[in-house]
């Protein structure tokens, strides 16, 4: 996944609950997705992905999977955050 621009002060846990919150309710926040993960490099990316693992005790990429239909899926599923 490209980044467009990553910040340099960001907090892993933060995101990881806000990317949490993105999958609550009725339907998927994509642009909230996007926001997050669009905007932070790889390492960053990594961070969040165990932090999410640690506070919710579920290997993020699955859940962006079972989360995200349709060509946003496939065009993810290649994509490791």
């Amino acid at each position: 996944m490209a980044t467009l621009l990553a910040l340099e002060d960001f907090s892993p846990s933060e995101d990881a609950m806000a990317l949490n919150k993105a999958f609550e309710g009725w339907s998927t926040d994509r642009k909230g997705m996007i926001r997050i993960l669009g905007h932070r490099n790889v390492d960053q990316r990594k961070q969040i992905r165990l932090a999410y693992q640690e506070i919710y005790q579920e290997d993020l990429n699955k859940k962006l999977k079972s989360e995200l239909l349709g060509d946003f899926e496939d065009g993810s599923a290649s994509q490791d955050v």
